[in-house]
Formats: C-alpha cells, structure tokens, sequence
C-alpha cells in the first residue's frame, strides 16, 4: 500500500528545504557552473572553426558572398569547407555531451543528498558528491536514451511528411501524444527510482512507470501543481512590470533556479521515497524572517572571512583578469574599424517608464548569477574559472580599444567597476579555491566530507557577496549615466 499524502509531503519538502538550504542549493548552482563550462567550450570551438575559415580566406568570400545576398552560392561554399563544418560539428556534439555530463552529475548528486535527508540527521555536501560519482553512469544513459528517442521521433513526421503532408502532421501528433506520456509514465521519476532504488537505466524505467501506476493522482497532482506555480509566478512577473514599469525578468531566473526548482525536485523524491516507506520528516519550526535574517548575517560573516583569508586567490583573480583585459586591448587594437557611433536619449524619464531601476535589477541578479557560475565553475580544476576572467577581461579591453575616447570609455566603467570587477575576483578566488580543494581530493590530500564543506562555504560566501553587486548595479544604473552626462555634455534626464 502506498505511504504517499500529497499534501503532507509539499510540507514535508518545504522542511527539508529549509532545514538543508546551504548543502541542497549549491548542487542547484552547479547548473550555472555548467553553463559557464559550456559556454567556455562553445567559444573555443566557434573560435577556432571561424579562424580555421579565415586562415584558409573562406570567412572573407563568406562575409562578400552575404552581402551581396547570393544566398545559393554561399550554401554551395559552406559545403565545400569540410574544416569548417567539421569543427563547428565537433563543437556542437562536445557541448550536447557536456551538457548532459553535467546535468548527470548534478542530478544524481541532489537525488542521494535529498534522500539521505529522510533517514539520516547528519547530512554533508559529500554525501551528494558521492552520489554524482556512484549514479553518473546510470543517469547519463538514461539521458543519452532519451535524447535518441527524442531524435528518433523528431525524424518520423518528416520522413512520412515526404509520403503525405497529412499523414506527416498526423504522425507528428501521435508522436508529441507519445512523447508527453512516456514522458511523465517512463522518465519523470526515473532518476529517483535509479538512485533511491539503486537500480539500472531500464530498471529505473520500469519502476517509474509502477509508481505512476500506483500513484496516478498524485503525480498528475504534481504536474497541476508545477503549471500552476509557472503560470502564477509569470503572470505576477507580468503585473509588476506592468503596474511599475519594471522588468524583473533576471530576478525570476535566479528565483526560480535556487528556490522554486529545488522545491520541486525535493518533492518528486520525497513522493517517491514515502512510496518506498521512508519516515516522515521532522518538523522543521523555525520561524521564516529570523531564519532569513541569520541566514544572510552569517553569509556576510563568511564572506568577509573568506576575503580575508584567501587575498592571495584574489590577487591571482584580479591579475588573470587584467591579463585579459591587456590582451583584448592589444586584439582589439588589431581590428580595422570602431564601434559604431551610438545617438544619446537626449532625455529619459526615470520616474514614468523605470528604464533605470529595470537596468538595476538587471545588473544585480545577472552579474551575481555570473559570479555563481564563475565560482561553482572552479569544480574542474579551476580552469573554467580561469578562462572566464580572461574572456571577460578580453571583452573589457576590445571594447576600450575600439572606442577612440579613452576618457569617456574610463567614465563608462570606473564607477562601477571598482565595486563590481573585485566582487567578480572574489567570486573567482572562491572558484580557484574550490579546484585547488578538488585537486587534493583526487590527489588524496583531504577527505570527500573537507571539499564538500568547503562547497558549501563558498555556497554560504556567495550569498554574502550579493550586496557588492547591488551596490555595483545601483552605480551602473544610476550613477554612471550621470557621470557620462556630464562627461558629454548631453543631458540624460
């Protein structure tokens, strides 16, 4: 018989939540570490199919061949530059995989953390370390099985598209029905039950599919549920814009990565562990705005210590920056033309339309969801972590290269930069510390349960870095307009 009480079990995901905030989110923001990777991957990739392009003088004949729109020859010219394609291919497939590595990892990382919190007390970062290792090969299977099907599926309507373009759509709706059932009977609690049951990748499907079996109301409440929170969370998004004016599109982001989608994998796993006949969880009674309160003050303690005891790492963050910086300035000294001039508003009303609170919140979420990744990206030995402070301090130095105006380049990015480049540095330096910490575990210098915590203090120090970027955001949006108004002579209010 069945342990599973929807309504009790949100309450109970809401506990856990809570209780292990500081070692669940951090798998959540191994995501943004991800994302970081990957973008690394596809900028070295691109970069290097499009210089093989220009060194063979194809990106030229490319570029002539698009102006003067002669659309079929430049298809007929593609196709030619095996290179080209080869490279760009091989980066396109590298990323897919990555992507998928990684999630695998992260997945089976937070399904063993979170079950580990239904029948033990005593729950460390390590534990979901462990099980990213012990579960990676099974969940990326799994993945990699459903992405053919994906494929497989996506290539029938076309092929009996070419028989009958209505027997194509016809089969192209038999094959989304089929996607969105096998989905939810076949997928949707396959991690779980590989992890919770320590079963195979068919396994996993099979037993996923007998707890929708047995527990249909449940899981198509959790599906009216994760609707409905989308739809509720969109359209209040949508009414504070409207009412004030405002997007706070990167505050959702960042909302929905750390708070909403956690809440939702808790509860998938603690439905499918009350199945298994788990205990229930102990209440977890502290009361929210002293809970949040001495969240942040200890983040901010941690902060602080970190910076203290770590300026080395940040000295190296701020140096490995400027070489990027003093690099792009050098490329882009080598590029033939400027930046195009840009027309000034000659006047923008902060109070009616809120251009300028809308680039605040911008500014402060994103460039800490930046610095999330920066640092969670330091898992891998600190290279990506490296590689992001280059390309960021090269984008710095072709910008200022290609403006003519030293000046109004240095009134552009001062202000702000002296708060918002050292709160980057810091996010680098908890990267760097990060893979060194990973470095001697492989090396078998520390202990698992030493670089989980140490996952999570960057974790906690992250959070106490957010006021840096809102103090930065609050310059760049407010401030620096004001200065470049000056600077120019052009009013901007």
């Amino acid at each position: 018989m069945s342990n599973v009480d929807f309504e009790f079990n949100i309450r109970e995901s809401v506990w856990v939540f809570r209780r292990y905030i500081t070692k669940i989110v951090p798998f959540l923001a191994f995501i943004l570490g991800l994302n970081i990777v990957v973008q690394l991957l596809a900028v070295l990739g691109f970069g290097t199919a499009f210089s093989y392009l220009h060194f063979t003088e194809g990106l030229g004949t490319f570029i002539d061949l698009l102006v003067e729109e002669e659309f079929t020859l430049f298809i007929e010219t593609l196709l030619a530059q095996t290179g080209f394609l080869a490279l760009f291919g091989l980066t396109v497939v590298v990323s897919i995989i990555a992507n998928i590595a990684g999630y695998s990892l992260i997945m089976g990382g937070f399904v063993e953390l979170v079950k580990e919190t239904f029948v033990s007390d005593k729950v460390n970062v390590s534990v979901g370390l462990k099980g990213a290792v012990t579960y990676f090969k099974r969940l990326f299977l799994l993945h990699i099985f459903g992405l053919a099907l994906i494929f497989v599926g996506l290539l029938l309507p076309f092929v009996f598209g070419q028989i009958s373009l209505v027997l194509g759509i016809l089969v192209g709706l038999f094959v989304l029905l089929a996607f969105l059932v096998g989905f939810i009977v076949f997928f949707l609690f396959s991690p779980e039950a590989i992890v919770v049951d320590d079963v195979g990748v068919f396994g996993g499907l099979k037993r996923s599919a007998q707890f929708v079996r047995y527990n249909l109301l449940e899981v198509i409440g959790f599906i009216v549920l994760f609707v409905a929170v989308m739809i509720v969370i969109g359209i209040l998004s949508q009414l504070f814009t409207f009412l004030f004016r405002i997007p706070i599109e990167s505050f959702v982001s960042i909302f929905m990565l750390l708070v909403v989608l956690p809440m939702f994998l808790i509860l998938k796993i603690r439905l499918y562990t009350a199945y298994k006949g788990f205990d229930k969880v102990e209440q977890f009674n502290a009361e929210y705005w002293p809970w949040i309160k001495n969240g942040f003050l200890k983040s901010w303690s941690t902060f602080v210590g970190f910076t203290k005891n770590q300026i080395g790492l940040f000295g190296v963050s701020i140096a490995i920056f400027m070489i990027g910086v003093f690099g792009g300035w050098y490329l882009g000294g080598l590029i033939p033309f400027g930046l195009p001039e840009m027309e000034i508003p000659q006047q923008v009303d902060l109070g009616l339309n809120g251009a300028f609170a809308s680039l605040f919140l911008y500014l402060m979420f994103h460039n800490w969801t930046v610095a999330i990744g920066i640092a969670f990206s330091g898992i891998v030995f600190g290279l990506p972590t490296i590689g992001a402070l280059l390309l960021n301090g090269g984008i710095v130095g072709i910008v200022g290269a290609l403006i003519d105006d030293l000046g109004f380049f240095l009134v552009g990015i001062l202000p702000h930069g002296v708060v918002e480049i050292p709160a980057i540095a810091i996010a680098a330096a908890m990267g760097l510390k990060i893979g060194i910490s990973f470095k001697n575990y492989i090396g078998n210098n520390i202990e698992i349960e030493e670089l989980g915590n140490q996952i999570e203090t960057m974790m906690i120090a992250l959070v106490g870095l957010f006021p840096l970027f809102a103090v930065a955001g609050i310059i760049e949006a407010f401030i620096t307009p004001l200065l470049m108004s000056v600077f120019t002579g052009i009013p901007m209010f």
